[in-house]
């Protein structure tokens, strides 16, 4: 790794935290790098110099052609020391004793949270519980966007579990953030597959009083094993239903203009739905559009209450605002079109 800019001294670590950390680990791939042993202490007891952490992610991005960081760049800091703050680094405090694996080294003297501490940074500093939850899905998904990663990008390697969010906030509790990250763990799934999925799930599944239709969160990408009859039908031995419920048998697919498009898609789909029928299954499609209408998203989260066996029961002030206000928040559209 880079040499200090300050001879004079011994160079701190660096330890990347917060969106910074999350960003590289997406480059880096947390299951190549060692994790650091232990209770071996890596916080530094002051801030590193600027000229240090940019020649740190100089190398990094170089080391990983698709990382390009942004600015500040957020690092963890032992100490009341965090040195002056900059457009390029901001330090943030860590003094509480950590649980559990906590840091990847990076390199020499450089390293990175684990991305459920680096969650647990970003639950801390939110004030949003619906923002919290769209970077949850996505470090528990298989996709990424500009929250995580310098690019969009589907198919890619979930960073964490609900579990394992779940596992170090509990054994870190007196660290800021850990509580709100157990509050809203119920609220969480894995295996969401865009961004688009997720806002589909938290919409009508949160509960009324944060303006969802309190269907209960589904599964996500949820594998059925086919009948001998489905797998006549379509070929294949199990299906991945993108949101579930699966003690209902109820199955929810969101029909992308991306992977829906075309007759042979729309012929595959058919047969799909009808094999999942045979099983006993109801399918209901959502299209792109749909999801961006509000009325039409009423009579979708209608249908679905119906199969659910769930009474339309509002005990929650202002719940028309508070839909609406969701809407908002999740970047959907709230008109009736």
């Amino acid at each position: 790794m880079p040499v200090s800019s300050h001879p004079d001294r011994e160079r701190a670590p660096i330890v990347f935290g917060h969106k910074t950390a999350l960003a590289i680990l997406r480059s880096a791939a947390p299951r190549t790098l060692p994790p650091v042993a232990g209770k071996a202490r890596v916080l530094p007891s002051r801030a590193p110099a600027r000229g240090e952490v940019e020649a740190a992610i100089e190398h990094l991005e170089a080391s990983y052609p698709d990382l390009r960081l942004e600015r500040p760049a957020h690092v963890l800091v032992g100490s009341a020391a965090l040195g002056r703050p900059s457009k390029a680094v901001k330090s943030h405090l860590l003094t509480v004793p950590l649980s559990g694996t906590s840091f990847y080294r990076l390199g020499d003297g450089v390293f990175a949270c684990v991305p459920a501490l680096a969650f647990v940074q970003e639950a801390a500093r939110g004030k949003s519980l619906v923002a919290m939850l769209e970077l949850g899905y996505e470090l528990c998904g298989t996709y990424r966007t500009r929250r995580t990663g310098a690019a969009a990008a589907y198919g890619v390697e979930p960073l964490a579990s609900v579990r394992s969010l779940g596992g170090y906030a509990a054994r870190n509790a007196s660290v800021d953030g850990a509580r709100k990250v157990g509050r809203a763990l119920r609220y969480l799934a894995d295996g969401s597959a865009s961004a688009r999925e997720t806002k589909q799930a938290l919409v009508l599944g949160l509960p009324h009083r944060h303006g969802g239709y309190g269907l209960g969160i589904p599964c996500m990408n949820y594998e059925v094993g086919a009948s001998r009859a489905a797998e006549a039908l379509t070929g294949k031995k199990s299906f991945r239903m993108d949101l579930c419920w699966p003690e209902r048998k109820l199955d929810v697919e969101y029909q992308s203009r991306e992977w829906h498009e075309g007759e042979a898609s729309r012929v595959s789909d058919s047969r799909r739905a009808n094999a999942l029928m045979s099983m006993g299954w109801t399918v209901v499609g959502v299209t792109n559009d749909e999801l961006d209408s509000f009325a039409a998203t009423e009579a979708i989260a209608q249908t679905l209450r119906r199969h659910l066996g769930k009474r339309a029961q509002i005990r929650t002030s202002n719940y028309h605002g508070r839909k609406l206000e969701l809407r908002r928040q999740l970047g959907l559209p709230i008109g009736y079109e």
